[in-house]
């Protein structure tokens, strides 16, 4: 059990490694402090609402005489100063924050040395124009084929799904997802040792898995059925089995890289087989554990979703703006995983977390939001 007391002193402690590391590039004659932007965004976030509607509600509750027809001066100032600022600035800002509550973390002995992660990508879907800078194609959803496309890699433990790193991908063409890859493979690799790396089958491109072999990580990788995974099928009468394996690029420049193949059955479809790609050899009695194992990448999924509970709403086109938002999402995500590590008693063997977001929200500070 979790007292109020020590949930609500975990949380302040948590904020206030988050609050004064945040730098919006207030000038010191400026209308408006970093505080008053902090609590726009902290609502924005907590309440899932825009800018103008938290910053409206905050301008009203301390008294500020507003027409309320405009658009909350405020709000109008936030977003300027977001659209000013620099992407590696707003990028530098936000890994100092998360490598401090890492720190601080360990230094409580509740932070592994040595994880298995999971590599995807965050689609955050967009419905502007498409002309519209930094913004990817990506298969059609819910409307748009439009989205911010950011990848990440975050650790696949039900009880620290924590994101170790996170990295803008302006186009998803693959010269532009092996820089991304690489860049959060080697963010992680300076705070864990990566035991193993899951990847979606959105990921299975032969120069992709070319750079995972090149990087000296071991993956295992959803593949698709694709005409060479089915040959294979067919060959086979087992519905488990190991065998080598090769993806092959017929274009120039050609490429070949060895991989071992490890099919089996599916554990909800019957009929059907879970394929798995990994560039360390298997047996076939370790086929079965493998695809248990990859089960634990859907972890990811739900640490998406708990980041999309702390993500503003916004219909701002500027990238500045979504990068300051995705990673000030991304960076409360963290703080309430590492404020659930904390007050767990059972630590890594605990899988529901100490405290709700609710409860994360209500206690954080030491910006109050409403």
């Amino acid at each position: 059990m979790v007292a109020t007391a020590e949930a609500r002193q975990v949380c302040r402690a948590a904020g206030s490694l988050l609050y004064p590391s945040m730098d919006f590039g207030v000038k010191a004659n400026g209308t408006y402090t970093s505080e008053d932007f902090a609590r726009v965004l902290t609502r924005s976030a907590f309440e899932r609402e825009f800018t103008n509607t938290s910053a409206r509600h905050l301008q009203i509750a301390r008294g500020d005489d507003l027409d309320l027809e405009d658009r909350s001066p405020l709000a109008k100032s936030f977003l300027y100063n977001l659209g000013r600022m620099n992407a590696d600035a707003i990028d530098a800002q936000f890994d100092g924050v998360r490598d401090q509550v890492i720190t601080q973390t360990r230094k409580a002995r509740r932070f592994p040395n040595t994880a298995e992660v999971a590599l995807d990508l965050h689609e955050w879907l967009y419905y502007g124009s498409k002309q519209t800078p930094m913004v990817s194609r990506i298969n059609p959803d819910r409307g748009t084929d439009l989205a911010y496309v950011f990848v990440t890699l975050c650790i696949v433990s039900p009880a620290a799904r924590f994101t170790l790193a996170s990295e803008h991908v302006p186009r998803t063409n693959t010269a532009s997802l092996i820089e991304a890859i690489r860049e959060v493979i080697e963010t992680a690799r300076r705070t864990v040792s990566i035991a193993r790396i899951y990847c979606d089958r959105g990921l299975y491109r032969v120069e992709l898995v070319d750079e995972l072999v090149d990087l000296g990580v071991e993956f295992v990788m959803r593949a698709p059925k694709t005409p060479g995974i089915k040959r294979v099928l067919a060959e086979h009468d087992e519905r488990r089995f190991v065998t080598a394996y090769e993806l092959v690029r017929k274009r120039s420049p050609t490429m070949r890289v060895p991989v071992t193949l490890v099919v089996v059955p599916h554990h909800s479809r019957d009929d059907d087989s879970l394929c798995l790609i990994t560039n360390r050899a298997r047996t076939v009695d370790e086929a079965v554990p493998l695809g248990q194992a990859y089960r634990r990448r859907w972890g990811i999924e739900t640490s998406y979703r708990k980041i999309g509970e702390f993500l503003p709403r916004t219909t701002s086109p500027v990238f500045a703006v979504r990068l300051f938002y995705f990673l000030f999402a991304v960076t409360l995500y963290n703080l309430w995983i590492v404020v659930c590590l904390l007050l767990s008693e059972q630590r890594w063997t605990k899988t529901q977390p100490a405290v709700s977001t609710a409860t994360f929200r209500f206690f954080l500070g030491p910006v109050t939001y409403g």
